[in-house]
């Protein structure tokens, strides 16, 4: 059995054929490398429509060279596209990165800030979040609540680009911070509080269901957060286990039954995310392996340049590796946060796995602090498994093990859950 299972990341995007009877063995269709654009107003957007294109073509090859079974989709969380009342995106999305919802939470009124708003569903109030761009679109006017518009997180507006049908798969409707706290459905009676339209939501739909098909093959809901089919791949975890999904963000938790609200969870900045069968993920999100791609971008230099390096390089201080999120001048930032100019660049680069190391390690005491469970062993998927500096840093600082899965974590899973939808549906 094959079924074709396609991550759409925030640096890249990816399509695999998965021959899921040898053991999941993952064939490499496409791999298109994406990133923001800017609009005539200087806000960062995604070119989705590029992207898709890309996808479609490598969809229909396989659908052509191999026999599917289902396809997949997951991406990563927070943006979404608008859907006017004539079918087409109104405009490219909105890109989390921009800033625009900076002075959105400080601007809110104290019923609905800070703590308030974690105590509603458990997720962290983040200036990034769904919650907060929305408002944003309503004082800017960017679309009329009346006019028939629908918004579809990344992963299901692809599938709404193949099918026709605009659904919300669960994890990542999770993550805009108004899913209610059971989970099942959208917290209404906030969304009509915070002055948006509940008809701008579209229906719930649970990984493993069916958005329809796509020339005949079924478009299957997998977790469509990709941090939630990794997570998924990772398979059952004990109380002493955590987990890391790496990628443009490393997200740092345990998985457990139901979301934990409370004011030693929100101090420490962690949030509650659905995954599959409803379980929830306890995570940190940490800003992670974006700093290095945009290293990389910006000098020019490769991956294997900085595996041959990092034994000679010096680490020039510290950095707060949640502050840097830059998509022009990285390498400026950091030298601007050490206070030095005209760095070694494999000297930065040192620096910067150095303090992500550091961040992580806070954020996995944190979570054993939390559930009273410390943990002992890491299970990571990701790039970051490829990065052999950063995972000897982790153990030599913390003593922790770690044990890696395959670099496409996210695949797997998404795999998964589109083997076990159509087991049970034949």
């Amino acid at each position: 059995m094959n079924v074709l299972a396609i991550d759409i990341g925030s640096s890249s995007a990816r399509v695999m054929v998965v021959n899921c009877e040898a053991d999941y063995e993952l064939e490499e269709l496409l791999r298109v490398s994406h990133t923001t654009v800017t609009d005539g107003n200087g806000c960062y957007r995604w070119s989705i429509i590029d992207v898709f294109t890309s996808l479609k073509t490598a969809i229909d090859n396989a659908l052509n060279d191999y026999n599917i079974s289902s396809i997949g989709i997951c991406s990563w969380g927070v943006d979404y596209g608008v859907i006017g009342s004539n079918g087409e995106l109104i405009d490219l999305p909105y890109s989390y990165r921009d800033g625009r919802c900076t002075q959105v939470i400080s601007n809110m009124d104290n019923d609905f800030a800070d703590y308030a708003m974690f105590e509603n569903a458990g997720i962290y109030p983040n200036a990034i979040n769904t919650v907060y761009q929305l408002i944003s679109d309503k004082q800017i006017g960017r679309y009329d609540d009346n006019s028939g518009v629908k918004i579809a997180m990344i992963a299901d507006l692809f599938a709404y680009f193949l099918t026709g049908n605009i659904r919300a798969e669960l994890s990542n409707a999770s993550t805009t911070g108004l899913l209610s706290k059971t989970g099942l459905d959208w917290d209404f009676e906030l969304i009509c509080k915070l002055g948006l339209s509940c008809d701008i939501f579209p229906n719930v739909i649970r990984a493993g269901e069916c958005y329809g098909k796509y020339n005949g093959v079924n478009v299957t809901a997998v977790p469509t957060h990709d941090t939630a089919s990794a997570i998924h791949a990772m398979g059952e975890m004990n109380d002493t286990t955590a987990f890391v999904s790496s990628g443009s963000w490393l997200l740092v938790g345990k998985v457990v039954n139901s979301p934990i609200i409370s004011r030693k969870v929100y101090d420490i900045g962690y949030t509650n995310e659905r995954i599959y069968n409803n379980k929830v993920s306890l995570l940190s999100n940490i800003n992670g392996l974006y700093i290095l791609q945009r290293i990389v971008v910006e000098s020019g230099i490769s991956y294997r340049d900085i595996d041959n390096s990092m034994e000679s390089a010096s680490v020039l201080g510290t950095l707060n590796v949640d502050e840097l999120m830059s998509p022009d001048d990285m390498i400026g930032n950091i030298e601007q946060m050490l206070g030095v100019k005209n760095s070694n660049i494999m000297d930065i680069v040192k620096t910067a796995y150095q303090a992500l190391a550091t961040r992580l390690i806070v954020a996995i005491n944190d979570i054993g602090n939390v559930t009273g469970s410390i943990v002992s062993d890491i299970i990571m998927t990701g790039g970051a498994t490829r990065a052999k500096y950063f995972l000897d840093t982790i153990t030599s600082i913390s003593g922790i093990r770690i044990t890696l899965l395959s670099g496409e974590g996210a695949i797997r899973g998404n795999a998964m859950v589109q083997v076990k939808s159509y087991m049970e549906s034949n």
